[in-house]
């Protein structure tokens, strides 16, 4: 069964009428795996976690909504740990996560190197653009390749952290 769009509002498209936002609910088991979401935390440092595997790096998207980082965040620190190595292809690939439709110049990189080995990384030297300093809006977090003529594999999986202060 897996997830399915909830039936609510006026029964119009996501966007139209009085629905806003398209609600997702998985129904059945559940396995862990293409998540993202904020850690609950107490005071001004946050996380953000992304579990990303190959076929959403291909897709350059996540499967349901997107995740935002608010305005006003300053970065702090971004990890990684590989878990199963992606199979990058095309001259100098990078796996950039960052602000969608710029991660190329506002965001973060995994080199070639990090994507495709296994290990935990510190990738908060990469940051880059307006990731380096206080967010001036809030963020929708996109993923994308980088690199000449990059290409993915079909393996890969990493989990993401971005901690992050915000009031």
């Amino acid at each position: 069964m897996g997830y399915e769009a909830a039936k609510f509002g006026d029964g119009s498209a996501s966007g139209s009428g009085n629905v806003t936002t398209q609600v997702n609910q998985h129904y059945g088991e559940f396995f862990t795996g293409k998540t993202q979401g904020n850690l609950k935390t107490e005071g001004s440092l946050k996380e953000l976690t992304l579990d990303i595997d190959a076929a959403m790096l291909t897709a350059e998207a996540y499967p349901l909504i997107a995740p935002t980082l608010p305005a006003g965040a300053i970065i702090q620190e971004a990890f990684a740990e590989v878990s199963e190595v992606f199979i990058l292809g095309g001259t100098s690939p990078t796996i950039l996560v960052g602000t969608e439709t710029s991660e190329v110049t506002n965001g973060l990189v995994i080199d070639e190197a990090e994507g495709e080995a296994l290990g935990a990384y510190d990738l908060t030297s990469s940051l880059t653009g307006t990731w380096a300093a206080p967010l001036a809006a809030a963020t929708t977090v996109g993923l994308s390749l980088g690199g000449t003529t990059p290409t993915n594999g079909a393996t890969g999986k990493l989990r993401l952290v971005i901690r992050y202060w915000s009031v």
